[in-house]
């Protein structure tokens, strides 16, 4: 994150006094989140976002979250244009880089009133094209083309309003007082507007809009007019700049003075550089390579910064902010490929780790985040997220993660710093698991009912559709435990902490003992999707038990029978393996997780599959997935969609509103990729294990370069012939020796 520091060139622009804005907000309209499918172009680079309608706009009080947003604040809520005052016609629009957006628009017929004349403009004799781009400040250059075969004139306007509502707000959460709003204002200069609010906390938020090249002819309060002169066949162009200012200060470190191109070629390289700290991954399936770059892109855009330092952020719109587990599953997810993703991922949920019993917040010491928001409700304690622990997972997975860092990298001296976090994250896990699990029971009235990944109020329920009681122990926060247990016992090793690697390995099998006896259901032959608080097994057939494949928490006989039952028809519908199976009673295939399909939840069970053998069937899930993303626009998984039958639709059908781009759908084929290569590191004893590699028969080359273990790196080509997958050593730097079993 960009160190905060005062605005560099605001003494260019001469600040206006402001005056408060008694009117009401959108006529009185309440918030109010519409829960309906919309199309919207979504941009993101660092704190800052934009989401757009489908005409590249923010429409004026609007009930679908479209805003441009710093953190949690939304700085922009209504920025529309007409040309004499009439709206223009979308021809097209691209938003593949993630912090790019292009629009072309044509215009309808216009009647245009200037000097008392009235002209008539026949539709589709002007072309206008927006290109935005977003990096610590929002760039946009709009250029205007007449193909009329005379001059013409044309008034271009543009509306700015901001309501400056937190997210929470934005997602339909009324709070009984506000902020003061002020009055659009502008510099005496005529080139510049600004919007402001003051907070409950006492902190000016702003939004600066700075024109250059062409200048506004007019402006009045956030309406903003140029009279443009349009020569036959010849280009005009205006830029605007978007600053956004906490307190009078930004996290800009570049002036609105730098232009847009080389805003463009700033930000350009600033994804190169980042790229390039990344093994590079080709195949021989071209939609499969457009799918994986997709992912990288949105990778790129999602990492969140926070005060201490970069995590994930879930999700764009709802979930912009750093979460816990979907910090530490991405990073789980790219490990191989982005080790240095994953380092980020570690230091800064280690740096919010809990340190008291805060009922509020449902911290405690030693814990690991859920959310961290840093919008006007968490900064005035309003809601908890400042940040809120209410997760029975993420301490697991962060555990595991870095374990899992240090077998890639070898950096020991990274797992010493971070023992004391460690030691302390152990001592909460003992804490919490002092009946064997470990569970979850909300503390906070403003906390979660549910805390496993799946945190709907409704998502944990008996067979008959009765919620379970807590405290709940749920299925996968026990196999990531007794994960987190035996390969952090690993590290210990490796740093001499022999004592601690002892109790983890005693533990993790203990653990393993108990969780056979009480999760396996006999009548069902599979795993309970909980243990409530009476000790009752929640019977519900769920994909949570696939998560339980991959660490080893249960004997063969018994994850055979597990994989078995996610790939029935019940819970597999071709289109992946949904989230509960359709002979529930809680099941609906458009329920946010009773029902629908997630691909990180296949990802998970993908490599559970690799794990015990069932190869072919790892195959299907992946194949699934991936014609999911070759549905998608832009070759982008989102964040979950529908759970029907394959054979009753022609394509997987939409979430109304799911998240796009959201991070752990963006890492999920690479999680499923590796987990058909199967590769195993031991950086510190500069090893690199290839066992028995098996790509689906769609699949015939996959390269990959620049795969870093420890301070060696290889390049790999991986062949399929007659049914067998064949690994060549390509090149390879530094100590390393690489172990190829087939």
């Amino acid at each position: 994150m960009k160190h905060i520091e005062q605005n560099p060139d605001t003494s260019s622009l001469q600040l206006p006094k402001y005056e408060i804005d008694t009117r009401p907000l959108c006529q009185g309209m309440p918030f109010l989140l519409t829960d309906a499918a919309h199309p919207r172009s979504v941009l993101k680079n660092g704190s800052h976002f934009l989401v757009l309608d489908r005409t590249g706009s923010i429409p004026a009080c609007n009930t679908l979250g479209y805003g441009y947003y710093r953190y949690d604040t939304r700085q922009i809520s209504q920025w529309e244009f007409t040309l004499d005052q009439t709206p223009l016609s979308l021809l097209s629009s691209s938003i593949e880089k993630g912090y790019m957006g292009n629009f072309l628009y044509t215009n309808g017929q216009i009647e245009s009133l200037h000097n008392g004349a009235i002209d008539l403009i026949a539709q589709h004799k002007i072309i206008v094209t927006r290109e935005i781009v977003l990096g610590e400040r929002l760039w946009e250059q709009i250029c205007f083309e007449s193909l009329h075969n005379e001059p013409i004139t044309v008034d271009f306007t543009i509306n700015f309003q901001s309501d400056f509502a937190d997210m929470f707000e934005v997602r339909g959460l009324n709070r009984p007082a506000r902020g003061q709003r002020m009055l659009p204002a502008q510099d005496k200069s005529g080139r510049a507007i600004f919007l402001a609010y003051n907070g409950l906390d006492g902190i000016l938020l702003e939004t600066v809009i700075e024109f250059t090249g062409i200048l506004p002819t007019q402006i009045r309060g956030g309406e903003v007019t140029f009279r443009l002169l349009l020569p036959p066949h010849e280009q005009k162009k205006l830029e605007l700049c978007i600053t956004t200012r906490w307190g009078g200060q930004i996290v800009a470190s570049n002036p609105c003075k730098t232009s847009f191109e080389q805003a463009r070629k700033s930000v350009d390289q600033e994804y190169q550089d980042w790229r390039s700290g990344l093994a590079k991954v080709e195949t021989s399936h071209e939609l499969l390579n457009l799918c994986l770059n997709r992912g990288i892109r949105d990778l790129f855009i999602l990492r969140q910064p926070t005060p201490k330092g970069y995590g994930i952020a879930a999700g764009i719109p709802w979930y912009t902010a750093c979460f816990g587990r979907d910090s530490a599953i991405v990073a789980w997810q790219m490990l191989p490929f982005a080790p240095n993703l994953a380092k980020d991922c570690i230091e800064v949920l280690a740096a919010y780790q809990g340190q008291e019993e805060n009922d509020y917040k449902d911290e405690s010491p030693g814990k690991i985040m859920h959310e961290l928001r840093l919008g006007e409700l968490a900064r005035t304690n309003q809601i908890p997220h400042s940040p809120y622990y209410g997760t029975v997972d993420a301490t697991q997975l962060w555990l595991y993660l870095l374990s899992q860092y240090v077998f890639w990298t070898g950096d020991l001296e990274f797992a010493h710093k971070l023992w004391p976090n460690v030691n302390h994250a152990l001592t909460y896990l003992d804490q919490a698991c002092q009946n064997t699990y470990i569970t979850y029971q909300r503390r906070s009235s403003q906390g979660l009912e549910n805390q496993g990944w799946k945190d709907s109020g409704d998502s944990v329920m008996h067979e008959s559709g009765a919620l379970a009681e807590p405290p709940i122990a749920i299925c996968e926060a026990q196999s990531y435990l007794y994960a987190c247990r035996l390969e952090l016992a690993k590290v210990a090793d490796l740093i001499e902490q022999k004592t601690a690697a002892s109790k983890l390995r005693k533990d993790a099998y203990r653990l393993k003992r108990h969780f056979q006896k009480d999760f396996w259901m006999e009548d069902h032959n599979y795993l309970a999707l909980a243990v409530d608080g009476q000790g009752k097994q929640v019977k519900t057939i769920a994909s949570n038990a696939g998560h339980c494949l991959f660490s080893g928490i249960l004997d063969d006989d018994k994850a055979k029978l597990v994989a078995k039952r996610l790939l029935d028809g019940n819970l597999n519908g071709g289109w992946g393996i949904r989230t509960l199976s359709n002979t529930t009673v809680a099941y609906s295939p458009i329920s946010y997780h009773n029902g629908t399909v997630w691909p990180h939840d296949n990802a998970i069970i993908v490599e559970g599959l690799r794990k015990i053998g069932r190869l072919d069937d790892m195959h299907k899930i992946m194949r699934a997935i991936q014609e999911v993303a070759e549905h998608e626009p832009d070759y982008r998984l989102p964040e979950l969609y529908c759970g029907f039958d394959k054979s009753d639709a022609v394509r997987p059908i939409d979430y109304p509103v799911s998240c796009s781009p959201q991070a752990w759908a963006a890492g999920s084929l690479f999680q499923m990729l590796r987990s058909c290569l199967n590769l195993q590191a031991d950086a510190p004893h500069n090893r690199l294990s290839i066992i028995e590699p098996y790509l689906p028969e769609w699949l015939n080359k996959v390269t990959i370069s620049g795969l870093k273990i420890g301070n060696a790196t290889v390049d790999l080509s991986f062949n399929t012939s007659q049914g067998s997958t064949y690994c060549q050593i390509l090149k390879r730097t530094g100590d390393i020796k690489v172990i190829i079993e087939s």
